[in-house]
């Protein structure tokens, strides 16, 4: 095996970083669904925070997947080489995308009752 092919072979058979890795990135799509889905209804009621809902939780998600498609080679040569791993401030973004949701979902049941 060259050391190309050793660089980007999996570092365990268990896949365990590429595993986790893909459960981040469900998180996030679920995260950015709920926000959408709570800006819509957000948007009938009060129209400027619904589509800043909206925008902000674009964004959000798009960067938190910009972010974390480098923290899986970062982990994966981390592992390689014996060192810490990456810290995971990263996830601090995703919660925040998900409370934008659920605080929009509020918003929006308040306001219909």
């Amino acid at each position: 095996m060259t050391s190309d092919q050793h660089q980007h072979a999996p570092w365990d058979s268990g896949l365990q970083a590429e595993r986790t890795s893909l459960s981040w990135q469900r998180v996030n799509l679920a995260g950015l669904a709920c926000g959408l889905v709570s800006a819509r209804l957000l948007i009938e009621t009060h129209p400027l925070a619904g589509y800043s809902l909206a925008v902000l939780t674009a964004v959000g998600a798009c960067l938190l997947a910009f972010l974390h498609g480098g923290r899986l080679q970062r982990a994966t040569a981390a592992l390689r080489a014996g060192v810490p791993l990456p810290d995971g401030r990263i996830h601090v973004l995703l919660v925040v995308l998900l409370i934008l949701g659920a605080a929009g979902g509020l918003i929006s049941v308040l306001a219909y009752a």
